[in-house]
């Protein structure tokens, strides 16, 4: 960034030219250079996007009819569109919210809505870090246990005890469909030796709907 001291007699420049943007700051004129987009191409950032891409071609595909359910089903659970909106605004989220849990976990886009009910979690017994990067977990499967999978939620591990709320989390990994007890995850950080970690654990059904999550400090 460098300070502009105009002549008398120049009119102060606004705006960007060749990749140098003027403008005014505390210090006064100044020109400083713009900052490219940065746009990164990863494989995680380019698969997030294609499946945006596929949802959303599939979500517009849809008849009148089944946008108008699923516009019922976020009015039942109580989700709403960007900045608060309801109706067709709503339904499309909801359509987003499901679909986009289901092929993260490797299931299909589909039509139709799920069912308005709750997804019921295994009873959850124990969470055991095996090693700095294996978390195993033992459980009691809940009904209709065949169209449920199991997932791990990890924050950030460190030394020192951080409150790391869910959002603060990475899906880690989910379990096939109907999993087994025990069931060994495989972290998305290393878990090193005298470190603390949180994690969730939590149920998602094939069309994306899950459970409440079960929090483990460990």
């Amino acid at each position: 960034m460098a300070i502009i001291d105009y002549l008398d007699d120049v009119d102060p420049i606004q705006g960007s030219r060749r990749g140098v943007t003027f403008d005014v700051s505390q210090a006064g004129p100044i020109a400083k250079r713009k900052a490219s987009p940065i746009n990164p191409q990863s494989n995680p950032r380019n698969k997030v996007r294609s499946l945006l891409y596929a949802t959303n071609a599939f979500y517009w595909a849809l008849t009148a009819g089944q946008k108008t359910a699923w516009t019922n089903l976020a009015d039942a659970s109580g989700i709403t569109g960007p900045w608060g909106m309801g109706g067709f605004q709503a339904g499309c989220a909801m359509f987003f919210k499901l679909q986009l849990n289901a092929q993260l976990a490797g299931d299909p886009l589909y039509a139709n809505h799920p069912p308005h009910n709750p997804v019921i979690p295994p009873i959850w017994l124990t969470l055991t870090r095996i090693n700095n990067t294996t978390i195993r977990t033992t459980f009691v499967p809940s009904a209709n246990w065949n169209l449920k999978r199991i997932y791990l939620r990890q924050a950030l591990p460190g030394p020192g005890v951080r409150r790391w709320g869910p959002s603060d989390g990475y899906i880690a990994q989910y379990s096939p469909l109907n999993p087994n007890s025990p069931f060994d995850f495989t972290t998305h950080f290393p878990h090193l030796a005298g470190w603390h970690g949180r994690y969730w654990t939590g149920t998602q059904r094939g069309c994306g709907c899950r459970s409440a999550e079960e929090l483990w400090d460990i």
